[in-house]
This record gives C-alpha cells, structure tokens and sequence, in this order.
C-alpha cells in the first residue's frame, strides 16, 4: 500500500508493548477477552499513551453481497467507558495508506462523517472535520463479531479497549484509512449484511464489526457510503492499475465499439453512472487536472468495478478538476 498522501510521518511510532497488552488480558482472566481485532491491531500500536445522499440502488447492492445470510438482533447501545478523554486529533503522520495499492481490497464501500457539508468549498481548510480530524467527534462501539460483545470504542480520536491504557489514533497506534477526496480520509468497508452490521478495516491487517444502529452516538454522525455514491460526486478518477491503456467504449457494454484508448496519462472525468459502467470524459494528454499542448477529449463508457465488485478506478485528491468542454454533458446531481 502507498503512503502517498497530504501527510508525511515525522517518525516511526514505538513498537506498543505485546506483554503489556496480554498481561492486562490476562489480568482481566480472558487472555485472548481483547478480541481478534485487537490481535492485528498488535503489530501497528504506538507507544503508551497520554493521561451525502445515499442511492437505494446501491445499497441494495451492496446488502446483496452480504457473506452471511444469518440474521442477528440489532444490538443495543453498550455503557460508555470511564473515564473518555478529551477530544484528540489524530495526526496525519499516524495515517497510513491513503492512496491504496492496485490489489488492495476496498470493499464495497467506505465509512466516513454523514455530513461533508464542512469540506466543501475554501472551509475545508480550517475545518474540524479535515483529513482523520473528524474522529475527534466519533462515539462508536468496536466488536469482533456480529451479535458478540464489544471488544473496543473508538470515541473522541481514541481507541479504548477495556483493561487497556487509552489508544490515542495516529499518535500511540498507526491506523489505515483512504483518501477518496481532498481533505477526506475513510474507512474502507469490507463486508455489510442486511441486519445492518459491517465490518471496516482500521490497520492494514486488522478488521473489527460495527452496527448501522450506532452511527450517530456521537458529535459527527456517520454513514456507510457505497463506493458508486463517491464516484458520482468525483471530480476526476483514475484507474487503479496504472501504465496501462484502457479501452474507452461507444456504449457501456463489453462488446460495445472501442472508441479509443486511455494512455495513462490522461484526465478522466464521471458524468453518468449506469450499473458497472461510467461515462466519462477524457482529455489527452494530461497532467493532473491541466491539459497539455495538443490534448484532445472525447466521450464514452470505462467499467468502474468489475463482476466481482471490485473497484478498478481511484480518485483524484486535488481541488475540484473544472469539467473541460461543455459541462452540459455530464448529469445533474439528482440525475446521478
């Protein structure tokens, strides 16, 4: 995975002690009582720490690709843990992986704050919400399992596992998350079931299972947004697999006309979504969102996730790309 991205670390994070965390467990009689999640989260733990709109369609999409048929009871809400510390910002430096790799899985989605209002136009600079610093306001219970008993809280930008020092995100544990947008880093979601719980990856190794019913516990609500949702608002995208040309087709359909071929160094812009495909502009040559001397554009339709629902394109993290030619071309939100 790339470490690409709007932070650069300063240094390493310590090695978390491994005897400290199975001492506590074993101190609590339950020597593995800190769950499987906790197992991956092991190998990234820092130091000791301190005192949009959502489309029906593709979430029945992605509910249709649930692994597990089994029904479990929506969960209540667990007791808060005691004390919770104030509010922390996790550090860019502690952030992993925001450009992900060509075979990374990312799921069928991503988790990140409901309301993206504050990232929008020249406020995303100072707001709160920016890069990862919107898990200052999260209140959300952890599980192993579905229907099981939370092993963890990440609440107020900390991982409070019980019988375990506070977890500061970033600064005493490096976690991983995505960048799908200029100042946005998420969550991806690797797995959703009908019964509303979903399981998000937060380390490179490690997953835990959380519940649609506890999204809003804390100051920042938050959502669980199929990747088709993010690539209608994207202002640009490219194909994940890169140096390759990629066939850009009349109709969105496999055995469509090949219009022409995408070089890898070309501008891609979403105007319409239809199932698995995406139509798209593309100006040719290019350099980021910049046409260079000479480019030309044309329109057609590129796959944007293939039959196993895999994503093949990633986003473009700039200021929002202005649409080259007539933006009448591409579909109105409401539309899309």
């Amino acid at each position: 995975m790339s470490n690409e991205g709007q932070g650069t670390p300063d240094s390493e994070p310590p090695t978390y002690g491994l005897q400290r965390l199975l001492r506590s467990a074993q101190q609590l009689n339950r020597p593995w009582g800190l769950g499987l999640p906790s197992l991956a989260l092991l190998v990234v733990l820092g130091g000791q720490a301190g005192s949009g709109q959502i489309h029906p369609r593709s979430i029945q999409d992605l509910a249709s690709t649930s692994l597990s048929s089994v029904q479990v009871a929506t969960p209540g809400i667990p007791p808060l843990p005691t004390p919770i510390p104030a509010p922390f910002e996790p550090p860019q430096s502690g952030i992993r992986g925001q450009v992900p790799g060509p075979q990374e899985d990312l799921g069928l989605g991503h988790l990140h704050p409901r309301d993206l209002t504050a990232l929008q136009g020249a406020n995303w600079v100072t707001s709160p919400l920016r890069y990862a610093g919107w898990l200052q306001g999260v209140s959300l219970p952890i599980y192993a399992q579905p229907g099981g008993e939370p092993w963890a809280w990440l609440i107020n930008g900390w991982l409070l596992i019980d019988g375990v020092d506070p977890i500061a995100i970033g600064r005493d544990a490096s976690f991983t998350m995505v960048q799908p947008d200029r100042a946005l880093y998420s969550f991806p979601v690797l797995e959703i079931r009908p019964d509303g719980w979903f399981r998000f990856r937060y380390t490179a190794a490690g997953s835990a299972w959380a519940h649609r019913s506890h999204l809003a516990l804390g100051k920042v609500p938050l959502v669980v947004e199929p990747w088709a949702d993010q690539v209608r608002r994207a202002s640009r995208v490219q194909f994940r697999k890169p140096g390759l040309s990629r066939g850009l087709r009349a109709t969105p359909q496999r055995s469509s006309r090949l219009r022409s071929l995408i070089s890898p160094n070309s501008l891609i812009q979403p105007l319409e979504l239809q199932e698995d495909w995406l139509r798209v502009r593309v100006t040719q040559p290019a350099q980021g969102c910049t046409p260079l001397p000479g480019a030309t554009s044309d329109e057609g339709w590129v796959r944007w996730r293939d039959q196993q629902q895999t994503l093949l394109l990633w986003f473009g993290t700039e200021v929002n790309c202005p649409l080259i030619g007539d933006s009448s071309s591409r579909s109105s939100p409401a539309a899309r």
